[in-house]
């Protein structure tokens, strides 16, 4: 199972790489804006006066390069069977 919002976030940090910003500046919808929100927070991104766009900080480019790692994964576990014959029974 793929993690979905961390999947937008690495692509939208590959186009802070290449473009200066998470979108195109005439994109203005609220997941851009939310993305973008969330980056800067998580120090994953910052803006740089001299060049008058976002850059990636080292947070950022490590994200990109370990987005297969399984830190944030959530497990699921079977559940037990309701009529408890699968647990053990005390005698």
């Amino acid at each position: 199972m793929t993690n979905l919002p961390e999947l937008k976030l690495i692509e939208a940090l590959k186009q802070v790489d290449a473009h200066g910003d998470v979108a195109p500046p005439h994109v203005q919808d609220p997941t851009t804006m939310v993305i973008r929100q969330l980056a800067v927070q998580a120090d994953l991104m910052r803006w740089d006066g001299d060049r008058g766009r976002f850059v990636l900080t080292s947070t950022g480019r490590s994200r990109i390069s370990k987005r297969a790692s399984s830190t944030g994964t959530v497990l699921r576990f079977r559940s037990r069977e309701k009529d408890g014959s699968s647990a053990r029974q005390k005698v």
